[in-house]
């Protein structure tokens, strides 16, 4: 779904141009609906993109201040394994949304020095939906948070540096997941209308915990369609680190547990956190006749916390992520197939996976086809991991989940777009009750190992 952060924040259309220390109002339309990834997870771009914008619509020495933004709306009905347990039932049918804002400005200095800040303000979602018994209990207790916030500079010549809450190049590099052809298949919107413990884990880069790190970030410009990228992120804190102690702990509040910064903790469970993480990521884009060709992936690698206490039946030591991608597509007439690869050392959503676990293997295959205002398409996924396997649990070493994804796009007119979407899921895991979200009892030998879903649904997004 973030792969449409290639889409840059300027080219959607400016709100505010300060050309010159002189205000004045500028408009400009929204960008194309069915770009290279169709119109799902519009939001900041990476600063090489947003710069190679900067450079062709803000005259040196001044800049544009933009205010963009979005609104989704979805209308679903779902049907899932889980919609019927223990006496709770749930209405197949939903209604679902969010609005996203995305301030900042794009820049050039006399010198033809390149910077900005971009920034992606977001709702809470899941946090406060469906837990009041009033729309006025649900939105009042609403809170806008920062999902990305980062600053860019550099030239088109020597490439960009950003720094803050931002994407690793292996994210901004992510090829053939196939997420522009509705709202972003299983990465998109419509998974949740599905039961957490009923939607298969997307295995692929461009989710939260590769995208809002606080880190440094350098994007090499382009050279005959090539470019890469290096990022570092020293711990997994966004922008703001917090205070911490350096003092003694007291008696069951160990000041340090709290640190951001801590590189070693005589706590279990303190060990799953990531630190020092470095993520390389390159593509080739290019064009043989007919035929459109990329190339693009990336590997993360990183440490985590350690665990200096003595054993303790609750002690669970984790490896660092080792994690490799790499996808490819190509395109004729239209019409792209492709698919990605990943595999390493990692438990779902780049988390850390716990020593004795299984590496995760992940890939899929896709295809899409855009003529007009529309984009079509299907994928399919499937992933081995450790899933909720722990030593002596009685839980199977390896889970799996596959998604199914197909539907369409429809841009009715600039800034408007109408989407077709179904999903279909499944995972299974040996001991693991997904009911529940707990091992298999003696009571219960087998309830939940196998869970599936499915989704139709309808939406649209109007942005700015």
């Amino acid at each position: 779904m973030r792969k449409l952060l290639l889409t840059t924040v300027t080219a959607i259309g400016a709100t505010m141009g300060i050309v010159g220390g002189a205000y004045a109002q500028t408009t400009a339309a929204p960008a194309p609906l069915n770009g290279a990834s169709g119109v799902s997870g519009l939001g900041a771009p990476p600063p090489t993109a947003s710069m190679s914008s900067a450079s062709g619509m803000v005259a040196p020495n001044s800049f544009v201040v933009h205010l963009n933004g979005r609104i989704n709306w979805y209308a679903g009905v779902e049907g899932s394994s889980l919609d019927n347990i223990d006496g709770f039932k749930s209405d197949p049918y939903q209604f679902q949304g969010y609005i996203r804002l995305y301030p900042g400005f794009d820049a050039v200095a006399a010198n033809g020095m390149q910077y900005g800040v971009v920034s992606e303000i977001r709702m809470p979602g899941a946090t406060h939906t469906g837990a009041g018994t009033s729309p006025g209990s649900t939105s009042s207790a609403e809170t806008l948070y920062w999902f990305q916030a980062y600053g860019y500079v550099g030239t088109a010549d020597l490439g960009t540096f950003s720094f803050g809450m931002q994407n690793g190049p292996t994210a901004n590099f992510e090829t053939g997941t196939f997420e522009g052809f509705n709202d972003g298949a299983w990465n998109g919107d419509v998974p949740g209308f599905v039961p957490g413990n009923a939607a298969p884990v997307y295995p692929f880069s461009d989710v939260g915990p590769l995208q809002t790190g606080d880190k440094i970030v350098y994007m090499s410009p382009s050279w005959s369609g090539f470019q890469f990228g290096l990022s570092f992120e020293p711990n997994s804190n966004n922008l703001w680190n917090g205070n911490c102690s350096n003092g003694a702990a007291t008696t069951g509040s160990p000041l340090m547990a709290a640190c951001n910064s801590t590189s070693a903790a005589p706590l279990p469970g303190a060990n799953a956190r990531l630190r020092n993480m470095i993520d390389i990521g390159a593509q080739y884009t290019g064009t043989f006749g007919p035929v459109g060709v990329q190339v693009g992936g990336g590997w993360v690698y990183s440490g985590k916390v350690n665990y200096d206490g003595p054993p303790t039946p609750l002690n669970l030591n984790y490896y660092g992520l080792g994690v490799g991608q790499v996808g490819a597509t190509i395109t004729v007439a239209n019409f792209t197939f492709g698919g990605n690869f990943s595999y390493g050392q990692q438990n779902g959503l780049y988390t850390p996976l716990i020593q004795g676990g299984v590496n995760e293997v992940a890939w899929m295959l896709g295809a899409q086809y855009g003529v007009g205002p529309w984009v079509v398409g299907g994928s399919y996924f499937r992933t081995n991991y450790a899933g909720n396997w722990l030593p002596d649990s009685g839980v199977a070493r390896t889970a799996t989940d596959q998604g199914i994804a197909a539907g369409g796009t429809y841009e009715v007119a600039p800034g408007f777009a109408l989407y077709l979407s179904y999903l279909y899921g499944l995972r299974h895991q040996i001991g693991q009750d997904f009911a529940t979200g707990d091992p298999n009892t003696a009571a219960d030998p087998g309830v939940g190992n196998n869970v599936s879903s499915q989704v139709f649904a309808l939406g649209t997004v109007m942005k700015w």
